[in-house]
């Protein structure tokens, strides 16, 4: 069989360009825009706040009683408490139980 070549890229070799994180040099050039990236963090955020409500309100407890806190402390309550009535906190809790359950098994 004959093998066929095709040129490469000017600066590019047949390996790919050499990086820290590993990323080839062409898919590093067809990344997010910025404008992309915000909306995949506000998403993000917003997917975790909905989901692990019951963590971010212990997480507040716990950060002690500044006049600061407490506004935000009964956000979080509040907060909470929304996600539990609609059903949101039932996903964290049973993958809390689960983990209950391996760590008792000795996994």
């Amino acid at each position: 069989m004959v093998a066929l070549e095709k040129e490469l890229p000017a600066g590019e070799t047949a390996a790919g360009a050499p990086s820290a994180d590993a990323i080839p040099l062409r898919l590093r050039r067809r990344g997010a825009s910025p404008r992309q990236a915000l909306a995949a963090v506000a998403i993000g955020t917003l997917v975790l706040a909905a989901l692990a409500s019951h963590d971010l309100s212990s997480w507040l407890n716990r950060m002690g009683d500044a006049p600061l806190m407490m506004p935000l402390q009964r956000a979080a309550a509040r907060w909470d408490h929304a996600m539990t009535r609609i059903g949101l906190a039932r996903p964290a809790e049973a993958l809390r139980h689960a983990m209950h359950r391996f760590l008792e098994a000795e996994w």
